[in-house]
């Protein structure tokens, strides 16, 4: 090979080199476009894993709301179930004391009407009776009758008592029933306003990890052809320096090809000087010092 030719070679791996240091810079663009992408990418599905962790989190606190109403609700129909039990009880007896109202001339009892005084009245009556010594008979029999009218609206007024303390029982009753279910109900909207309040932020977490989901598969795309790009030019990266390497080893095979030429040319050159100079020798011929220095070398004298 011709100098030319190494030199022309040597020009192609200047050239080759410049392309490699470009590809190099453009391979070295894409790494860090990718690192970029994978970054975001990464970023995003972290935000996805954390909005997938507050959704579940949002679910069970709702659950737990849910599973609140459900026992409420239970408690408030065995509240409820009461309450109409002791409503039918209170209609019974509300039926009956109108009734026993209706035997005292549908009137309502007044103070001077009550079981207290008409068992005052009585016993007056049977105390007069007593101390009274000139009472005639007629006026004893007449005595005896109002006692006896008075103890019948006694066991009226007293039966009436007995319903309306029973009735009033009854009904104080209910009302506390109804006290707690009105509690029981104030919990209920509490729990129902909880709940809705959880299960609408358990939506919009699931909703946001869709969308960031979405985007993160998008990076994850632009990722995998940014690499795919990264990872061609790199190839062609690596083909450009297997050619500079090719080039040079074939420089260098035709370097020591030249010097083995060379050298035998060298050795051709050396063996006919030697020739020249044992024939020489052999004549008898004056030798020059070279001549003489090689067959001294060559172990010829």
């Amino acid at each position: 090979m011709q100098n030319k030719d190494i030199e022309s070679l040597l020009l192609k791996i200047s050239n080759i080199e410049a392309l490699a240091r470009d590809i190099k810079h453009q391979r070295e663009e894409f790494n860090r476009k990718v690192t970029t992408i994978a970054n975001n990418r990464n970023s995003l599905n972290e935000q996805v894993k954390q909005l997938i962790k507050t959704a579940k989190e949002e679910r069970e606190k709702r659950d737990t709301c849910n599973k609140a109403i459900s026992e409420i609700k239970e408690k408030k129909n065995v509240l409820l179930k009461e309450v109409e039990g002791f409503e039918e009880q209170a209609s019974t007896l509300d039926q009956q004391l109108s009734g026993e109202e209706e035997k005292i001339n549908q009137t309502k009892r007044r103070t001077d009407f009550s079981a207290k005084k008409l068992r005052r009245d009585i016993q007056d009556l049977e105390w007069k009776i007593q101390t009274t010594s000139n009472l005639s008979i007629s006026e004893e029999r007449e005595i005896v009758d109002r006692i006896e009218r008075l103890e019948n609206k006694f066991r009226d007024v007293r039966e009436t008592d007995v319903l309306a303390r029973d009735l009033r029982t009854i009904i104080k009753r209910i009302n506390v029933l109804k006290g707690h279910v009105r509690r029981l109900d104030n919990e209920l909207r509490s729990h129902a306003r909880e709940s809705r309040f959880h299960h609408k932020t358990m939506i919009q977490a699931f909703k946001n990890a869709d969308v960031l989901r979405k985007q993160a598969d998008e990076l994850h795309a632009q990722f995998l052809e940014a690499k795919r790009q990264a990872n061609t030019i790199h190839n062609d990266y690596l083909g450009y320096i297997r050619e500079i390497n090719r080039i040079r080893q074939s420089i260098s095979k035709n370097k020591q090809k030249h010097r083995a030429e060379q050298d035998a040319h060298r050795r051709e050159i050396i063996e006919e000087k030697t020739e020249d100079a044992k024939k020489k020798f052999e004549e008898g011929r004056k030798l020059s010092f070279e001549e003489f220095r090689t067959l001294i070398d060559k172990g010829l004298i």
